[in-house]
């Protein structure tokens, strides 16, 4: 769960390094975990879907927080840096809104099954599924724009996928 917390707290617009970063990782764990254990009635399942729900349900309110500090909504993209245009995963994932970060990182990082992840991100299964489709588009493209590519498709070497319509 620290791992998760880390990529997702480690953002451009709010964290600045990663000593803070840590900092409010660990504050916002011990948070949840106090959640958890107050929560007897599921089994470990589900209290690890419980706890993962709270880490990011504190997460975001501390995101409204500060952009209500800085005068914006927090949700929206980050800005890109100038002269940023590194062509790794992590900066792409960095780049992600919050919304769809969140939702890759619990399928992807914490091995959350997409069930679990709407259950712990408290929304429908097919926005986890869209979320999904949108933030792995979204880092193909970064990808493809960090290497100068961007007119080549998404997945330039993969011509065993094929469109269905």
């Amino acid at each position: 769960m620290r791992r998760f917390g880390l990529a997702l707290a480690r953002d451009d617009r709010f964290v600045c390094d990663d000593a803070s970063a840590a900092a409010l990782v660990d504050k916002l764990f011990r948070q949840a975990s106090l959640t958890v254990i107050d929560d007897v009635g599921g089994g470990v399942r589900s209290a690890r879907v419980h706890a993962f729900g709270q880490f990011i349900r504190l997460y975001r309110r501390h995101v409204r927080g500060l952009a209500a500090e800085d005068g914006d909504g927090g949700w929206a993209e980050a800005p890109q840096p100038a002269g940023r245009a590194n062509a790794s995963v992590t900066s792409a994932v960095r780049d992600l809104p919050l919304e769809l970060r969140e939702t890759l990182l619990l399928v992807v990082l914490a091995g959350l099954s997409h069930t679990e992840a709407a259950e712990a991100l408290d929304i429908p299964l097919t926005a986890v599924i869209d979320r999904l489709a949108r933030a792995r588009a979204r880092i193909g493209a970064h990808m493809n724009a960090a290497r100068g590519s961007a007119a080549q498709a998404p997945w330039p070497n993969a011509a065993h996928l094929r469109l269905v319509k």
